[in-house]
């Protein structure tokens, strides 16, 4: 492949994966690739090799008539989180053990672990969420880990339930926050292994909660 096809189709891969994942184009919506490349602007070869790369997430599923954006039960959502959880419990342990005082700056600006956090519109508070994973993520200085769990863990559940928090879930998850940056700081890898651990598990059962 050359250099432009590969660079057409990672455009592709990218626009369509964040239109999956924050909303734009629903579960069960089916993919026509004429269409998408109308719409992006892009040939219809790089749209399919797009589609493929996003079938191997797991983000869209490869029917008779070309692909179909996945809707996820339940059961797998749990599964997903479970792993979430264990790759997230890790990167905490190692940003303890490993962040710079540059790192441990970054997450304290960053703020998510403040009350005026809590505050703040969902969309917001969705952001700084995933600003501070990213953080911890860096610190952990594992970018192996970083791409696994990215993989992993960005789907349409988790960016649209997580617009739904009550104020006291949201004031939950900004103290859980406050924990894992606690501990990071204080450099004791098994408590933020475990505040991070919680925090994970504690987002699973809100999201189901959100679905029923």
């Amino acid at each position: 492949m050359t250099e432009v096809a590969l660079s057409l189709t990672e455009e592709a891969h990218r626009r369509i994966r964040t239109d999956i994942i924050e909303g734009r184009i629903r579960p069960n919506v089916h993919l026509v690739a004429n269409d998408l490349a109308q719409q992006l602007q892009i040939s219809r070869t790089p749209i399919r090799e797009a589609l493929q790369l996003l079938a191997n997430e797991g983000l869209v599923v490869a029917t008779k008539r070309g692909f179909v954006v996945r809707e996820h039960s339940a059961e797998e959502i749990r599964l997903i989180y479970e792993v979430r959880a264990a790759l997230e419990e890790m990167a905490a342990r190692l940003a303890a053990l490993r962040a710079t005082d540059e790192h441990i700056t970054a997450l304290e600006k960053l703020g998510a672990h403040t009350k005026a956090a809590a505050e703040s519109p969902r969309d917001v508070i969705v952001d700084l969420n995933d600003a501070f994973h990213e953080a911890i993520m860096i610190a952990a200085g594992n970018p192996r880990l970083a791409n696994i769990n990215a993989r992993n863990s960005e789907h349409f559940f988790n960016y649209n339930i997580a617009k739904l928090y009550s104020h006291e879930e949201a004031a939950l998850a900004i103290a859980e926050h406050e924990a894992m940056l606690k501990a990071i700081k204080k450099r004791d890898p098994d408590a933020a292994a475990r505040a991070s651990r919680e925090h994970v598990l504690n987002a699973l059962e809100v999201t189901l909660q959100k679905l029923r």
